[in-house]
């Protein structure tokens, strides 16, 4: 290829907002030329590579704004450390069922079970299925409605988190609410789409 076609021809592409073909245009070019590519097979490759870099970015644009404190994943959870974990029912989590069904997951357990853990590595496979998600923790949930009650603004951070297809709710239990954080975390809970809780019983 001509270096004033290969210019002119990644400032379209770039024009056209495909700045991931723009970006590999050289390596697919050269590909094409020592496998002796179709423009048809041409064509879908530069395709397939500017769908796998965008969902690559949107994955990594929701992990951020989920703001996890850790990134985990369910395949790198030590099972044998929680022999009364049910791995099907974890298997079946994962695969989202639960989201299509808008039901609520809660784990239960003392302080360093892995709660926070599974939580984190649903939440991310979800993530990776396109769904929003959001971690928070329950003291900190309860300060935020309470300081938006008091500034007027409760409706729209109402509003934040239920754009959330999956809100994970951490450390529910370890911090006794108030009365007021208790009625509006109970009038935010509704607006919630799916919520996975974690807590610990009394001690």
């Amino acid at each position: 290829m001509k270096a004033s076609t290969e210019m002119l021809l990644k400032e379209n592409l770039k024009a056209l907002n495909l700045t991931h073909i723009a970006s590999s245009l050289a390596s697919l070019v050269r590909q094409a030329q020592e496998n002796g590519t179709s423009h048809e097979e041409f064509i879908l490759a530069m395709t397939e590579v500017e769908l796998q870099m965008r969902a690559e970015s949107r994955l990594k644009r929701k992990l951020r704004e989920a703001k996890f404190p850790l990134l985990k994943t369910l395949e790198q959870f030590d099972y044998s450390s929680a022999e009364t974990l049910d791995k099907r029912l974890m298997r079946e989590l994962e695969s989202g069922e639960y989201l299509l069904g808008h039901r609520n997951i809660i784990f239960v357990g003392k302080s360093g079970t892995g709660k926070t853990y599974l939580s984190i590595g649903l939440a991310v496979a979800a993530c990776k299925q396109g769904i929003s998600a959001r971690f928070v923790t329950g003291c900190g949930l309860s300060m935020e409605l309470v300081e938006a009650q008091s500034e007027r603004r409760l409706s729209r951070v109402i509003q934040k988190y239920a754009r959330y297809g999956l809100l994970v709710l951490d450390e529910l239990g370890y911090v006794p609410f108030s009365k007021e954080s208790d009625e509006l975390l109970f009038r935010f809970w509704p607006s919630a789409t799916n919520v996975v809780r974690l807590s610990s019983p009394p001690i």
